[in-house]
């Protein structure tokens, strides 16, 4: 979870007063320092010998009637939730699924996926999991790197595979042994903490994606030590709206097991509708939110009854801080890339405060030092070397780049972190004792949580016959995180946009594919001959040429102001009427959020809701749908009369 420290402009350290400080007595206090090391609070007890599916169990056994999960339509205590894991983790372990397995993990948001994921734990295996919009070819993929032995999925999930995933679809109802059927024991099939809990695959600079192992150990240590830190307990209701293929969910998801807490679950359609949000999470009594910053931007409201927001996986401007600061609420602004599970720092952050990355959790520790491994001073800039149990046992086949980011501890170590991971993040400490984060040494970047390697995008940019050059940088345009794709190609044939996101939609993952493309004659070279990307980030981006995307006049005023309304929110071009908001013209959940905004500024389109954008998705048929519902609600008039 890449967050940027920004300090605000005045500099002014002040006790806020809408919140109280607390005292974290699990965070290490700031104290004077020769060298940039900073290590979390010594707890022993936080190590134990447990497995994954067992942090479940123990809730199960002591609140079964708890609430567990929770919708709009549906409630389940632990024991419903726990009695359908076990149906599915029976048909798991009768096609001999178990310790050391990974079986992938594809449905769509809900609490069966919750389920689903629960009975895997229960066999011993790892989960391997998918967002739900993956391309079918990159879960392909996965799945064969990783070995798995099946894909957990549902009946539509199923179709939507079709034959590249027929034979490794396991249809989590009809798979499901119901009963009081055996279970299956992983302790006695030879299951140990050692053992992969789950593989997270993010993008790799080749053009592959690699698979990240993290074991029992490393992530049951990691929800205990956090809720060192965040306190959340049985009585709290958290939001659970985080895709499984993202590692917050994680914390999102098992603290709240490990407290005996209930879930919130939201669904894709909660999720599109932020304007309603504030609503449906205040009559849900939600106390904890664990999310991105950028989803608490672009909420219209506070919400009342959050005690605990625990930010992650993107930079956390000072403005968000200042917003949702409440007298009775806590904010954490954490760190930790998915090598060193989910999260390795923290930092409790306030209004008119520097926003860091803070301090090692319980057991962890952070070194700041040197391309050459040398320990740096505070105040210096370095790479940020992470150890502690989190770290995790290195990456799917690929045993030279383990061996290249996960090396021997070469500092003097408390015995806690024998193996270091190299982050590849700069940082530096600053004079109170808390990690700044400076960017990255490499061409990594995060974007709306998810990490991706600049190189994969190039890459199937790359395979595009009339592009002879690709670079991509991550850029902050209208206040958005946004990918930029600057491309030298062949003269005589421009590719259009619409055509580039189309073929990388088949290839990536919708938040790796770029909402512009920028056509370059060259592309900037640093001396080494690298691409120059800083320079990239500062060229003023310009409009396609319209010859290539002409644009068409609107044939009402709702078309009109729908024009309107996309081109103060989209990137710069032509809009046809007829493209789709999120596959041709570079939307996405954020963008549709600000779309709907501007729209309701006319009165007569207030009713406009996200939901209308997902399910109408071009401007045309946004239109004709508006115009329809304006036209069901006018009041009809009576025209009859009587005769003189």
């Amino acid at each position: 979870m890449l967050q940027q420290s920004i300090a605000q402009d005045s500099g002014v350290k002040a006790l806020d007063p809408r919140r109280e400080r607390r005292d974290h007595d699990a965070l290490p206090a700031a104290t004077g320092v020769k060298n940039a090391v900073l290590r979390g609070k010594v707890m022993p007890h936080l190590l134990r010998d447990e497995l994954l599916c067992e942090i479940f169990a123990a809730s199960v056994r002591a609140t079964p009637n708890a609430l567990a999960m929770l919708t709009l339509e549906r409630r389940f205590t632990y024991r419903e939730a726990d009695a359908q894991a076990d149906a599915i983790a029976r048909g798991l372990a009768a096609r001999d699924i178990g310790p050391g397995d990974v079986v992938g993990l594809w449905m769509a948001r809900g609490p069966e996926l919750l389920v689903a994921q629960i009975a895997i734990a229960k066999t011993g295996a790892a989960w391997l999991p998918f967002d739900a919009d993956a391309p079918i070819e990159r879960i392909a993929v996965c799945l064969a790197d990783a070995a798995a032995k099946g894909l957990l999925t549902s009946k539509d999930f199923a179709a939507k595979g079709g034959s590249l995933l027929a034979t490794a679809a396991l249809v989590d109802e009809e798979i499901a042994i119901p009963g009081d059927g055996a279970l299956p024991d992983p302790r006695a099939l030879g299951a140990t903490p050692d053992h992969p809990a789950y593989l997270i695959y993010t993008s790799g600079s080749t053009g592959t994606p690699k698979g990240i192992v993290v074991t029992s150990r490393n992530i049951c240590h990691y929800l205990r030590a956090a809720n060192e830190v965040y306190g959340v307990t049985s009585s709290d209701v958290v939001f659970q709206g985080t895709s499984v293929a993202f590692d917050l969910s994680m914390e999102e998801i098992w603290i709240p097991y490990l407290a005996g807490a209930t879930l919130f679950v939201a669904t894709p359609q909660i999720m599109a509708e932020t304007e309603a949000l504030p609503d449906i999470m205040e009559e849900a009594g939600v106390t904890v939110l664990d999310t991105v910053p950028t989803l608490l931007a672009v909420l219209p409201r506070d919400v009342t009854t959050l005690k605990t927001i625990v930010l992650g996986g993107e930079a956390c401007p000072p403005s968000v801080v200042e917003r949702w600061t409440r007298i009775g609420r806590t904010i954490y602004n954490s760190y930790g890339p998915t090598e060193a599970t989910v999260v390795a720092t923290v930092a409790e952050v306030w209004p008119n405060e520097a926003v860091t990355i803070g301090r090692p959790l319980p057991n962890y520790s952070c070194y700041v030092a040197s391309e050459t491994l040398e320990l740096l001073a505070p105040g210096q800039e370095g790479e940020l070397l992470i150890g502690g149990p989190g770290v995790a046992r290195g990456y799917v086949r690929r045993d030279e780049l383990t061996a290249q980011k996960f090396i021997v501890n070469p500092f003097d170590s408390d015995g806690f972190d024998p193996i270091l991971y190299r982050s590849g993040d700069a940082v530096a400490l600053d004079e109170n004792g808390n990690l700044s984060f400076r960017g990255r040494i490499d061409d990594q970047i995060k974007i709306r949580g998810f990490r991706v390697e600049l190189g994969e995008i190039e890459a199937a940019l790359g395979q595009h016959r009339h592009i002879r050059q690709a670079a991509v940088v991550l850029r902050n345009e209208s206040g958005l995180d946004e990918l930029v794709a600057f491309l030298v190609a062949e003269q005589a044939l421009l590719p259009e946009s619409r055509d580039l996101r189309a073929r990388l939609r088949e290839r990536l993952p919708s938040y790796m594919v770029p909402s512009r493309y920028e056509i370059v004659a060259t592309l900037p070279k640093l001396p080494s001959g690298k691409v120059d990307r800083k320079a990239l980030t500062r060229v003023a981006l310009t409009a396609p040429a319209a010859s290539h995307e002409a644009e068409e006049q609107p044939r009402s005023a709702t078309e009109a102001k729908l024009l309107e309304a996309a081109k103060r929110v989209l990137p710069p071009g032509a809009i046809a009427f007829d493209a789709d908001f999120f596959t041709d013209l570079g939307g996405h959940s954020l963008l549709a959020a600000r779309f709907i905004s501007v729209v309701r500024e006319t009165p007569r389109l207030a009713s406009i809701t996200l939901q209308d954008m997902y399910s109408q998705r071009t401007l045309r048929a946004l239109a004709a749908h508006l115009d329809g519902k304006a036209q069901a609600n006018q009041p009809q008039r009576d025209l009859s009369f009587t005769p003189p």
